[in-house]
């Protein structure tokens, strides 16, 4: 069984792992924009590895693995560039990566399955639990509408997701966009550049260099947040029991909570580890709170982690790496 993973940064490195253990056979294509390609390839220990180095913006890159793959039975795109802030690259970057990176693997992968005469394998795409928007109230599943957006990043998600229903209908491939909530966790490529990191990370880092976490005024809206292991076990788990041509969206959100919440829960793990933290204020209380429902749970997603304790973890990783 060989699987094609593109993009092999925090959240794909992970997946990676998580197929090589399971002793599936598996080629990455990274490009290296903010990934540290030396920790990729250190991951061939755990099994049949094979990373090229190339753009998913390039469609010559994307053949390329696909030809170093042989026939593929899963193809999972993680590769993007999915930093909201507006000092991670060019908004021409973001767009090219997330816009016509998709395109490329979509178009790449059934034209390259029709030629060896295989089977259209599923595809499953690393969407956002922020494509429902803001101010999310009552349960949202996945028949929830999309929501407003506020950076090219996410607003990208919509057209990789609507892109994949148009290829499901017109060529019969099955594509799965897992909707994730903002990610954590310890995993085999861990960044410490906080334009790439996201909330609980980037508040663990801010701990431990001794600055103020502060928290603005929309810190009291409820967010998605899932860890990075249960992320992981959802995107191999979001095309299964599915028919050939599905187009099936999936949520991968397990907490829902406020910045002010992940704040608390970074300053707890940090006082039992020893540092000094400040005292920066009460959490304010919420007034309504949505739950998140996902048709994962029916093939078998069950959640394992949960904020309070798996970021300590987190700030372990980081303390430990500062240190050395």
């Amino acid at each position: 069984m060989t699987v094609l993973v593109v993009g092999a940064g925090y959240i794909g490195s992970s997946l990676i792992a998580a197929c090589l253990r399971a002793g599936e056979r598996v080629v990455a294509l990274e490009s290296g924009f903010s990934t540290d390609l030396s920790a990729v390839a250190g991951l061939g220990a755990l099994g049949d590895l094979t990373l090229v180095r190339g753009d998913v913006r390039e469609r010559r890159a994307v053949d390329e693995a696909l030809e170093v793959a042989g026939s593929v039975t899963m193809v999972h795109v993680l590769a993007a560039q999915a930093s909201a802030s507006p000092d991670a690259a060019p908004a021409e970057y973001t767009e090219e990566v997330n816009l016509r990176g998709p395109r490329h693997v979509i178009e790449a992968s059934v034209m390259h399955a029709r030629a060896r005469g295989d089977a259209l394998p599923p595809i499953t795409y690393a969407s956002s639990f922020h494509c429902y928007g803001p101010d999310l109230a009552g349960v949202v599943d996945e028949r929830r509408p999309y929501g407003a957006q506020g950076d090219l990043s996410h607003l990208s998600k919509l057209y990789a997701e609507k892109l994949g229903e148009m290829h499901a209908r017109r060529d019969g491939i099955t594509f799965v966009p897992v909707r994730l909530g903002i990610t954590y966790g310890v995993g085999p490529v861990m960044k410490r550049d906080r334009r790439f990191v996201t909330v609980p990370h980037a508040f663990c880092l801010r701990r431990l260099a001794g600055e103020p976490v502060v928290v603005t005024a929309s810190g009291a809206r409820p967010l998605a947040f899932c860890h990075l292991d249960d992320a992981v076990a959802a995107i191999r788990l979001a095309a299964v029991d599915l028919p050939a041509g599905a187009y099936a969206p999936a949520n991968a959100a397990t907490e829902v909570l406020t910045a002010h919440e992940v704040r608390e829960a970074v300053d707890l793990a940090a006082r039992r580890a020893g540092y000094s933290v400040p005292d920066e204020g009460p959490v304010p209380a919420v007034s309504s709170r949505f739950t998140v429902s996902s048709r994962l749970r029916e093939v078998g997603w069950a959640p394992r982690r949960q904020m309070p304790e798996a970021i300590a973890d987190v700030l372990s990783h980081f303390g430990e790496t500062i240190a050395s």
